[in-house]
């Protein structure tokens, strides 16, 4: 079993009664006893087709090329109580997000590996799955984590902290709201640390562990309060929200990958933060100090600058992971040093060459245990609250 984390349980509640349409490219499946609907934010099924007993589902991306992370979320609906056989077809790239499926949208079961296989070219992925008459089963190859469920811990977080307040940065390409979070500091002098999520919509690892590192920044203790008296937390968490709710892969609504339009601004979504760090370079407020930006991918790692590449505070990467990997014991890290310049558009690139501060890509493995991740992001944040209040 996948137990979902407790502060997700209360994001899971908004799950229910919004069934929108995700995308028109969505296919209607409807079988003579089985039916697999996609009337929901985050859905994606492009094509189905039964064949002796079994179900084939093609999944599609937004638009090629683009990087091989087929996402699939719907629900069945049975009149019948049994096992039934899924099968996912991927017409672009290859299998990634082991399927996972819910009773209530709670709590979260991985399938099991018996039931569970992959074809050599990773093009196909077959499970079983059971099914009740008459109780809906969600499926999906993460925890599905809706915009709507974004907005309501953004605005209750906002409502539990004094400190900290919630503005509308604008609308995205398809006219949805895009928030940031921003504490409030004594002085306008600040340096501010930015906070970005899901630039990627299935990349939930991720969003999974920024919750819980929020959460420990704004926490009621000594070294959180000392943090916020020096340092401006401004916070992006969901910045595709297009691409959310209509379960793309990687893309916004114009099938662009908002970590590869960083230093170029041609999507809304990376313009609006690059309006709204215009604030930090007109001498009117602190610097930027640090940006952390959580994405998922095949394990836990910090993508950072190379340890030649200054950076102010020096070492900061290198001490960081350092303390966090001291403290979490066998719970995996990875360090991963690599270019940091504009050429693929990238914010670690972006905010690097723009600000000279670290800036690290927060990456959590797909399959990372939900209970580690969040111990994780607690410690992480903790740790880099004493880094940056030694300077």
């Amino acid at each position: 079993m996948m137990k979902t984390p407790k502060y997700f349980l209360i994001l899971s509640l908004a799950l229910f009664g919004l069934f929108q349409p995700a995308s028109a490219e969505n296919a209607v499946c409807n079988f003579d006893s089985i039916k697999f609907k996609t009337d929901f934010p985050t859905a994606r099924i492009n094509a189905c087709e039964e064949k002796d007993g079994e179900y084939y589902l093609t999944i599609r991306p937004e638009k090629e090329p683009i990087n091989p992370s087929p996402w699939y979320a719907f629900r069945v609906e049975s009149e019948k109580s049994g096992k039934i056989t899924i099968i996912l077809n991927y017409d672009y790239g290859e299998h990634r997000y082991w399927p996972k499926f819910s009773l209530d949208g709670h709590v979260w079961y991985s399938v099991k590996a018996s039931d569970f296989r992959i074809s050599e070219d990773k093009k196909h992925a077959l499970f079983h799955v059971k099914v009740k008459k008459d109780e809906p089963l969600w499926v999906a190859g993460q925890e599905i984590f809706t915009n709507r469920q974004h907005t309501l811990w953004m605005s209750g977080a906002a409502r539990e902290y004094d400190f900290l307040d919630l503005y509308k940065l604008g609308v995205s390409a398809e006219g949805r709201d895009v928030f940031k979070l921003e504490t409030r500091v004594p002085s306008p002098k600040a340096p501010t640390i930015i906070l970005l999520g899901r630039q990627h919509p299935p990349e939930v690892t991720g969003a999974l562990a920024m919750v819980p590192f929020m959460e420990t920044l704004f926490g009621d203790t000594d070294l959180a309060r000392r943090f916020r008296e020096k340092y401006r937390i401004l916070a992006v968490p969901n910045i595709n929200p297009d691409g959310v709710a209509r379960g793309n892969w990687r893309g916004n609504v114009n099938g662009q990958d908002l970590n590869r339009d960083w230093g170029r601004f041609t999507q809304p979504e990376t313009e609006l933060v690059r309006r709204e760090l215009q604030r930090f370079g007109e001498g009117k407020e602190g610097p930027v100090a640090l940006m952390l930006d959580f994405h998922s991918t095949w394990e836990n790692l910090l993508y950072t600058q190379k340890d030649e590449d200054p950076t102010t505070p020096g070492n900061f990467a290198v001490n960081w992971h350092t303390a966090v990997t001291d403290r979490v014991g066998d719970i995996p890290l990875r360090l991963a040093p690599g270019a940091s310049d504009l050429t693929k558009g990238t914010s670690k690139g972006y905010f690097y060459v723009t600000y000279g501060v670290p800036s690290i890509t927060y990456e959590m493995g797909d399959e990372a245990d939900r209970d580690n991740i969040r111990k994780l992001a607690v410690v992480a944040a903790e740790e880099m609250m004493k880094i940056m209040l030694s300077e």
